[in-house]
């Protein structure tokens, strides 16, 4: 299905974005990591617009690389870029669907719209854990120098990653994870860059579990059986902190999502009217 991208901006800020089908009901989509807004062209139809939304550092969608560490984005800077995408497409009601890295923006926006989301599915989300090791050392000075200074030399990533499994430090399906990114420079500096840029994207747990309940709104967290990245059990703890049970799905699967052979094993999960 033929789409254009289409541009929003704030100040120094834009973020693409591309509208797939028409109708009614409308799934406003968020990629994960290293992905593209096209993943989710396959949920299209005559009776379902898809609007799905590249994150920054990806497609066209922009972010000052001299704020990366002086002055990272923050929740109130996205919600007005996205309140301009929903003004735009002249959107009163919604479903959230997120991807892993796109679970962390969708889980900020969450409490600012309780009234007009009409279900909120996440696909192995980041964001469940703003104290995880990966979320808590992003704030952390020393630790983002030290990427700065690993963003020109990955072969290094690579070589600490195999002493980190020797040592039992690192689990091996998160050192193959760690592997691709830094085998190639520009993938793991682009990694870099928004990992530190998005260090204060810090969901609100409780006004996100206030929300959900007030408004009676259907959360799905669709999970990897065998995904070492963001694991299952991840998903089980962060449901209880919000205090909604029988939330949580874990299919036949890993990270990676969205290779042809793993949509068909999610997608007869998703809530939306076929």
């Amino acid at each position: 299905m033929n789409s254009v991208g289409k541009i929003v901006h704030q100040n120094a800020l834009q973020l693409e974005y591309f509208v797939f089908g028409q109708g009614a009901e409308t799934i406003i989509c968020f990629h994960g990591h290293g992905r593209s807004a096209f993943d989710f062209e396959f949920l299209a139809q005559e009776n379902r617009r898809v609007i799905s939304i590249h994150l920054f550092f990806h497609g066209n969608s922009l972010f000052p690389i001299n704020r990366v560490e002086k002055e990272p984005l923050k929740t109130n800077e996205f919600i007005e870029l996205f309140n301009l995408i929903l003004t735009e497409e002249k959107v009163a009601q919604f479903h959230l669907l997120a991807f892993s890295q796109g679970g962390r923006f969708t889980l900020c926006l969450t409490p600012f719209f309780g009234q007009q989301i009409e279900s909120l599915t996440l696909i192995a989300p980041d964001g469940m854990d703003n104290y995880s090791f990966y979320n808590w050392s992003s704030r952390q000075g020393l630790a983002r120098k030290l990427f700065t200074y690993l963003e020109k030399k990955p072969h290094k990533v690579i070589r600490y990653s195999n002493l980190a499994t020797k040592l039992k430090l690192m689990r091996p399906k998160v050192k193959t994870f760690v592997h691709e990114f830094a085998s190639n420079p520009d993938t793991f500096r682009y990694a870099s860059l928004t990992w530190r840029a998005f260090r204060l994207l810090l969901p609100d747990y409780d006004a996100i579990s206030k929300t959900l309940k007030e408004n009676d709104i259907p959360l799905l967290i669709i999970m990897g059986k065998f995904d070492q990245v963001i694991r299952p059990k991840q998903a089980y703890q962060f449901a209880e902190k919000l205090g909604i049970k029988a939330c949580v799905v874990e299919i036949e699967n890993g990270h990676n999502f969205f290779k042809k052979s793993a949509i068909p094993r999610f997608k007869d999960l998703l809530p939306y009217s076929s």
